[in-house]
């Protein structure tokens, strides 16, 4: 059994992605990095606070917003975790426990 933290994050497409740099602008913990102006990157994924305002001003629609797998600070951002079981059939079985409310 093992627990795995998920932080909602944006996630950059970088097929899609024109470097335009429209994220980067509007990041304000500035998380997010034009790299060579060809692509934006995600560079601090510990300092997003998850707002997604990065989201909007992208044409392109290169950027959208994922729980992705981390570990860090949980007073940043939001947050979920994850209790896996291993079956034995050799299978993850996953009990979600987001904002305090336990689903499956």
């Amino acid at each position: 059994m093992r627990d795995a933290s998920y932080k909602w994050l944006p996630f950059i497409d970088l097929e899609k992605c024109n470097g335009c740099g429209k994220c980067v602008e509007v990041c304000t913990p500035k998380c997010l990095k034009l790299v060579n102006d060809d692509f934006a990157l995600l560079f601090r994924a510990n300092r997003c606070d998850s707002e997604g305002n990065c989201i909007e001003p992208c044409r392109e629609e290169a950027i959208r917003m994922e729980w992705i797998e981390m570990a860090g600070d949980h007073s940043t951002g939001l947050w979920k975790t994850v209790l896996a079981l291993r079956s034995n059939f050799n299978e993850w079985i996953c009990s979600y426990y987001a904002n305090g409310i336990y689903s499956i």
